[in-house]
């Protein structure tokens, strides 16, 4: 008797296409208007937008750059560790609600990368879940790239490999598209911003990052 097929498993958010290498796909995101890379920080890995920047993919200019006030949400200490980000610096930043329209107009008509994309992506679907919002393109993972998926596949590793950025959102935005041109020039590691050793950090934040790496 033949053993039933195992389901294949399900694409993850923003993996390179099968018909190109990452080389060629990094290449395509760095053409002008291609793409742009984002990236939040938050009030937890599963909370709530605390910042966010979006830089241009080809040229690094900075299209969106905020600190982003959470409401009510608390931020974990463990978070605060890793991003630095705490109340006091919030007090006049605008809400999701304020942000949001600007975030869609930035990202549209272009690929949409983060060095973790499941993880931003699940972050700006949750806050407008939050505040009634429709993500629009934004929600459909077709329209997102994920350059840390690139980055292991690009090095033949089945890990993920940290970004090892300054965590907060426009660095690691500029971080995270220095892998990605190191990706499309052929080199495997570009180098980036030094992170605290563990010894620095609380306890917890360390397997905060970690997880937001995964």
């Amino acid at each position: 008797m033949t053993a039933p097929e195992s389901p294949a498993p399900s694409p993850r958010v923003g993996q390179v296409p099968h018909a190109l290498s990452p080389r060629q796909w990094a290449q395509q995101m760095l053409r002008p208007g291609r793409a742009v890379v984002c990236d939040v920080e938050s009030t937890d890995f599963d909370g709530a937008i605390l910042e966010i920047a979006v830089i241009d993919a080809a040229t690094g200019v900075v299209l969106l750059d905020t600190l982003v006030d959470p409401g009510a949400v608390p931020i974990h200490p463990a978070a605060a560790a890793v991003h630095g980000i705490d109340a006091d610096q919030l007090v006049g930043a605008p809400d999701w609600a304020a942000v949001h329209p600007e975030l869609v107009a930035v990202t549209a008509g272009k690929v949409t990368l983060a060095y973790n994309a499941e993880f931003d992506m699940g972050r700006i679907l949750h806050d407008c879940h939050r505040y009634g919002l429709d993500p629009e393109h934004l929600a459909d993972p077709q329209v997102w790239g994920c350059i840390m998926l690139a980055r292991s596949q690009a090095e033949g590793v089945e890990k993920s490999i940290r970004l090892g950025a300054a965590h907060r959102a426009r660095g690691d935005a500029e971080a995270a598209r220095r892998v990605l041109q190191g990706i499309a020039d052929g080199i495997s590691h570009r180098p980036v911003e030094p992170q605290p050793t563990p010894s620095d950090r609380p306890e917890g934040a360390v397997e905060l990052a970690q997880r937001v790496a995964r």
